[in-house]
């Protein structure tokens, strides 16, 4: 069977190497072998490549963090899936490979005749979404949201899960092409990042109160988004696309009173909150009705590897089909 993985940290082009790996056993009474189809290049899935990341796993490893499969076989006590369903890979197993055997128990049907390829991209960016709108601020229906990365995986996913809940969405992109794109996915106001932002927002959402900022950029984006929050309101950071520190605005945290918090989905307390499958299962449902769409840039076997990853660094949705 064959599968990616890496015996070094590096570049991911020149260190994630195809390898022949043993068949899964069959499974056993609580487990179910599944077929993977499609597993996305996610940042963290680079980052952790490149040694950067917030854990360093212990090498050779396999890599990849998400994706979506079908099952081929279930064990004797597996009541709840069949064969032929969709289900989601565990966070925890690495997805760029062709075959599993998982735990029936972290397992659940996907919805039939939905996009896989939109499947395959919903175990991080739709939970990172919705706890990002929930666990720091209180917002209520008709509050602001501004975030940068408006047109990324994650970036979508807030706009579609703040106008599930009837919050405003301002989005700040780095590119005035994709403007009208990102303002099709849902956000009430997209502008291009750059000088006299605060300003423009401001005219941009009738001076609204803007209570949270998201961060998935650092560097100066920090500074951009900071700047644009009301006094007291709250920026959090997700990423750090850039790879560059943030840049902080001393009279934004001293006289303006901006706090920073930072989330990671993989922390103990977020992994194992009822509220990640609370948010699968809402995304599922934007990506069936159309509200949730992430445009792929490319498709590429696992032998395809280095062409593959190259292309994620350039940018774009890259996702490997992976049988």
């Amino acid at each position: 069977m064959r599968a990616l993985q890496i015996a070094t940290f590096g570049d991911p082009a020149e260190v994630v190497e195809l390898v022949e790996i043993p068949e899964p056993d069959a499974p056993r009474a609580s487990e179910v072998l599944v077929a993977l189809e499609y597993a996305p290049i996610n940042p963290s899935a680079l980052l952790l490549i490149r040694g950067i990341y917030g854990v360093r796993p212990a090498l050779p490893t396999g890599v990849g963090n998400e994706g979506v499969g079908r099952i081929l076989a279930v064990g004797d006590e597996v009541n709840h899936l069949h064969v032929g369903d969709r289900v989601l890979i565990p966070l925890t197993r690495p997805s760029w490979r062709e075959r599993m055997v998982l735990p029936s128990a972290e397992l659940f049907p996907l919805p039939s005749g939905t996009d896989p390829q939109q499947l395959a991209m919903l175990h991080i960016n739709p939970p990172t979404a919705a706890l990002l709108l929930s666990e720091y601020v209180d917002l209520k229906p008709g509050d602001w949201v501004i975030q940068d990365a408006g047109n990324s995986g994650v970036g979508r996913s807030v706009i579609a899960f703040a106008r599930d809940r009837g919050l405003h969405i301002a989005s700040l992109v780095r590119r005035q092409e994709v403007v009208d794109d990102v303002l099709a996915a849902g956000s009430d106001v997209v502008l291009v990042d750059g000088p006299e932002l605060p300003a423009r927002v401001a005219a941009a959402t009738g001076h609204a109160t803007i209570p949270l900022a998201l961060d998935g950029v650092g560097g100066e984006a920090m500074m951009s988004l900071s700047g644009c929050l009301s006094r007291g309101g709250t920026l959090v950071f997700y990423a750090f696309m850039s790879e560059k520190p943030g840049v902080a605005n001393p009279a934004d945290i001293i006289f303006r009173q901006v706090t920073t918090r930072g989330f990671w989905l993989e922390t103990p307390e977020v992994r194992t909150s009822p509220k990640i499958q609370a948010a699968i299962q809402t995304g599922a449902r934007l990506i069936t009705e159309g509200k949730l769409h992430v445009p792929v840039a490319a498709t590429y076997s696992l032998d395809a590897a280095k062409e593959a990853l190259t292309h994620a660094e350039r940018g774009g949705k890259v996702l490997f089909k992976c049988s």
